[in-house]
């Protein structure tokens, strides 16, 4: 069937499709009458009132007697973000002490670990949106990494510290 035939179809149908029966007897016997409605709507309200108070009174008495461990548990438990965040910054800032002084070509050097504070940065701040999101766990790990190893690159380090 094509368009052209749908369309003599459809216009082919009635406008008005009438009931094979008048259906208005058995709608108005099943109304209810105006002084039935009212009480039955003030029964309905409050027995709403009465289930509404019963829930809530339910919910504070669980608040109440339920213990909140596991929220303060989840609380103070680190995030894979401020594992990361330990661990590098212990290794940076052990790095940085150790150093001697700075290998030649590399004079801008604070420079650049600010220019890799700011992706890490960024990178945080994403992570505040997701925070169990991989792969910006990648991300930050791998802008650390590289951090460190410029650090190792661009620095001389005292020779008793060096293993």
């Amino acid at each position: 069937m094509n368009e052209q035939q749908l369309d003599q179809a459809i216009k082919g149908l009635t406008q008005q499709i009438t009931p094979e029966r008048n259906l208005w007897p058995e709608i108005e016997s099943r109304l209810i009458s105006p002084g039935k409605a009212g009480k039955s709507r003030r029964l309905i309200r409050a027995l709403a009132t009465a289930a509404m108070l019963g829930l809530v009174s339910v919910m504070g008495w669980q608040l109440l007697l339920l213990p909140s461990a596991p929220e303060s548990s989840l609380a103070k438990m680190p995030t894979a973000e401020l594992m990361l965040l330990q661990v590098f910054e212990q290794q940076k800032a052990r790095q940085l002490s150790q150093m001697a002084e700075v290998n030649e070509g590399f004079d801008n050097w604070q420079q650049q670990l600010q220019v890799w504070d700011q992706a890490i940065a960024q990178v945080r701040g994403a992570l505040l949106f997701y925070p169990d999101e991989p792969q910006l766990l990648a991300q930050l790990q791998r802008l650390y990494q590289q951090q460190l190893s410029y650090i190792q690159r661009a620095t001389l380090h005292h020779n008793s510290v060096i293993s």
